[in-house]
């Protein structure tokens, strides 16, 4: 492919993602893209059939952006509580840091990216890959929980698919509530929530 249509391509889902967080996924329409990109239709229809396929790319794009490659094995890096948070939520602070600059932006506005909830109650498609996304972070705690024990932080008798799977839940609850109360758009507020969300499982484990 071309580079020019790699950049039209990607100013597209730049454009639809932002058009999304600002109207929603259903109110969002191809004539919104035509005015926002300066592209004629044809030409948002020949990199994209449909609302929905830009939707889809937009997902996968976004989380291919943001995605934190991790250097050495979580299991090799995680040797008490504290490095368990530490990594985690240094994983965080990269994504944080990749989504501002994939939207170009200084700040980022957390309530904005409800319209996800949306749009993956009504796509099948979204769904299985949000579904792939939650399990290869739930591999990764899991991983961070072999290294507890490896290290002789975690008794031999605690299941860790168990433990990582409870731990991705209790974080997933207090990122809802985090993204429908107030104050939600500091990042720091979100990183302070991970580290205390995490020190209160360990605290029940």
């Amino acid at each position: 492919m071309a580079k020019n249509k790699i950049d039209t391509r990607v100013t597209i889902l730049k454009v639809a993602l932002q058009l999304f967080m600002e109207k929603g996924y259903r109110d969002t329409s191809y004539q919104d893209l035509i005015d926002k990109t300066g592209l004629s239709k044809g030409a948002i229809y020949h990199h994209f059939k449909s609302k929905e396929g830009i939707l889809i790319s937009v997902f996968e794009f976004l989380y291919g952006a943001t995605k934190q490659p991790i250097i050495i094995e979580p299991e090799d890096k995680v040797k008490d509580y504290k490095s368990f948070v530490k990594l985690y939520t240094e994983t965080k602070k990269g994504q944080f840091r990749d989504f501002k600059k994939f939207l170009g932006t200084k700040t980022l506005k957390f309530n904005k990216f409800l319209f996800f909830f949306e749009a993956i109650n009504e796509n099948e498609k979204l769904k299985k890959i949000s579904a792939e996304i939650l399990k290869q972070e739930m591999k990764f705690f899991e991983k961070c929980f072999l290294g507890l024990k490896k290290h002789n932080k975690l008794t031999k008798d605690k299941d860790t698919g168990i433990l990582a799977e409870s731990l991705f839940l209790m974080l997933e609850g207090a990122g809802i509530i985090m993204l429908f109360g107030q104050n939600n758009e500091r990042e720091e507020d979100w990183i302070k929530m991970y580290s205390k969300t995490i020190k209160d499982f360990f605290k029940i484990i």
